[in-house]
């Protein structure tokens, strides 16, 4: 197993204790938090089905659009593979982009409080205040942010649509509907449905990562395939 696999498993195991422990030692709440206890900050999420997306790209070019992304980086990535054996063979595919994470680990790396949580609970980055150092890239157990010259790139949940109380860019974007928003709890129960119903005829088929940690992520991946075979632990 590659030291990445490892340390993702280790951060996904460990996600929900790390709150707890947070909690106990007593440590200062941040604004987000505050904001998230006055009611203002509700956790919202994410949905992907990836066993709907036909990979059109236009969730991609909606989000490079929308967030002005220079045409060499990407908040949208996709990562496929061939799944089984001749004659039965699946091609399937997930998104790769920002998990945001609980208690993300990329904020607490940072030197110069570039990452924070935003509207909605997500994993936000100034892009005026980055000093492209890499910490976060190095930290990421999901390996997601990306270089460039003058910023680290990555999926902020569209915070300035959000801010006027719309969708992500790529959500309303999506042709198939296989990318959906919404508060946390109503998209888990959506996500758990649709895996039941996928089960009928891929037996692996799961939430990512609802299935496999306590912590409250603000993607979540439904996967008709074991999250190994996507480059998922």
């Amino acid at each position: 197993m590659s030291e990445g696999k490892k340390n993702r498993r280790d951060f996904i195991k460990g996600s929900a204790a790390a709150g707890l422990t947070a909690l106990i030692s007593g440590t200062a709440l941040s604004k987000s938090e505050v904001l998230a206890a006055d009611g203002d900050n509700a956790k919202k999420a994410l949905l992907m089905d990836n066993s709907l997306c036909i990979e059109c790209q236009a969730c991609r070019v909606a989000c490079q659009n929308e967030n002005e992304i220079d045409v060499e980086y990407s908040f949208i990535k996709f990562i496929s593979n061939e799944v089984g054996e001749y004659p039965e063979v699946e091609y399937q595919l997930r998104r790769k982009s920002c998990m945001h994470c609980p208690d993300a680990p990329c904020i607490a790396a940072c030197p110069v409080d570039a990452l924070s949580e935003g509207k909605g609970q997500f994993t936000v980055i100034d892009a005026e205040e980055c000093i492209v150092c890499g910490r976060c890239q190095e930290i990421c157990p999901f390996e997601v942010p990306e270089m460039g010259e003058e910023r680290m790139y990555k999926c902020d949940a569209c915070q300035h649509l959000l801010a006027e109380d719309k969708e992500p860019a790529c959500v309303n974007t999506c042709i198939a509907y296989a990318l959906d928003f919404g508060d946390y709890e109503d998209m888990l129960e959506k996500g758990q449905e649709r895996v039941d119903e996928l089960k009928e005829n891929h037996p692996e088929a799961n939430l990512y990562t609802a299935d496999y940690s306590e912590g409250e992520y603000g993607l979540l991946l439904i996967l008709k395939t074991a999250p190994e075979n996507l480059d998922l632990v």
